[in-house]
């Protein structure tokens, strides 16, 4: 589907991220100074001189990750230094076999924070380097560099790492039916009027960078209550189908179409100005007429109204627009119906 298929909004895919950095961030905060404190106890001034500027670090970024519109950055700006330090402190004298379990956390948080795509990059590429201090540091060591030792912890870390790839795998794909069942008209499958303020703001973005236009048709079908009255309510769905159809077929991969409810539908026409989106019209609602819709063995004839709006000659609301377009849709039904108004 074409008219709907290219409208997203990535903002949703990083709602979850926020929560979890910030909860990361308060972790990495106190548990930099307590670990901070013991680093001071063995003299390791130089680890803790680290952990103490993460845990300041981390502690300054609370009320900048709570506001900013640039998430995704500040994960990266975040993850590179933490994990760095991370991998630093693996390397230092004191460091014992066990504080390598801290490197089971990376493919988590990454997957979580990043993404399957970005988070499994920067996930192996920290694990790598992981394992390769751990070999460097302990694969003489009988008691941690023989086969079962090793094994257990390669099969631990490629485990977790699968895992949480997978879960984020399905928590995408969930989350992306979710949403386009949330801005999809289930009836006839086109953008529903929640879907409306994502296209009106990327068109209109394109407008003031590059001076793109953009035309709106309203479309209302004529006498559809009659189609409910005489055929039955299936019928009367159906036939809100076959119009859906109709206008898909006519829509370029750059148009969005909506149904905005009962029998009314509208259509962004992008890079189009008024002149052209009658014309698109005209054959919008010309292929309507002569395409009625067969029922029990009749047809049933149907016709359209459409009003038409462009940005900026009209407004440079949606709401305008819509007001625009709106008048001129009712002053094609007050002229006769089955016409166009621009």
């Amino acid at each position: 589907m074409p008219a709907v298929s290219r409208i997203d909004d990535p903002t949703h895919a990083f709602a979850h991220r926020r929560a979890v950095l910030q909860v990361l961030l308060w972790f990495t905060g106190i548990f930099g100074v307590l670990f901070a404190i013991l680093n001071f106890r063995n003299a390791s001034y130089g680890l803790m001189t680290l952990e103490l500027l993460m845990a300041g670090f981390a502690f300054t970024l609370l009320p900048v990750i709570a506001r900013t519109a640039y998430l995704q950055r500040w994960i990266v700006v975040y993850l590179v230094p933490f994990f760095s330090v991370m991998m630093y402190s693996l390397t230092t004298a004191v460091a014992a076999p066990t504080v390598f379990a801290w490197v089971l956390l990376i493919p988590i948080l990454c997957h979580l924070l990043l993404g399957r795509c970005v988070g499994g990059g920067v996930a192996a590429f920290y694990m790598a380097i992981a394992g390769a201090i751990f070999f460097w540091k302990f694969g003489v060591d009988p008691g941690y560099g023989n086969t079962r030792s090793v094994a257990n912890v390669a099969l631990a870390s490629v485990c977790i790492f699968g895992f949480s790839h997978v879960y984020e795998i399905s928590r995408e794909r969930a989350e992306n039916r979710l949403r386009e069942i949330a801005m999809t008209d289930p009836l006839t499958g086109l953008a529903n009027r929640a879907r409306l303020g994502d296209v009106f703001a990327a068109e209109r973005a394109r407008h003031d960078r590059h001076g793109a236009r953009l035309c709106l048709l309203m479309i209302d079908l004529d006498h559809f209550k009659q189609v409910n009255d005489r055929h039955g309510h299936d019928a009367g769905d159906r036939v809100l189908r076959h119009v859906a159809d109709r206008i898909r077929e006519r829509l370029r991969p750059s148009d969005a179409a909506c149904r905005l409810g009962g029998e009314e539908f509208c259509i962004f026409l992008a890079n189009t100005g008024a002149e052209q989106g009658r014309h698109v019209a005209d054959d919008l609602r010309h292929t309507i007429e002569t395409s009625p819709f067969r029922h029990a063995g009749q047809d049933i004839a149907l016709t359209t109204s459409i009003g038409i709006a462009e940005l900026g000659c009209d407004g440079d609301t949606l709401e305008a627009l819509f007001g625009a377009a709106d008048r001129r849709l009712y002053d094609a039904k007050q002229s006769g119906r089955n016409r166009v108004v621009s």
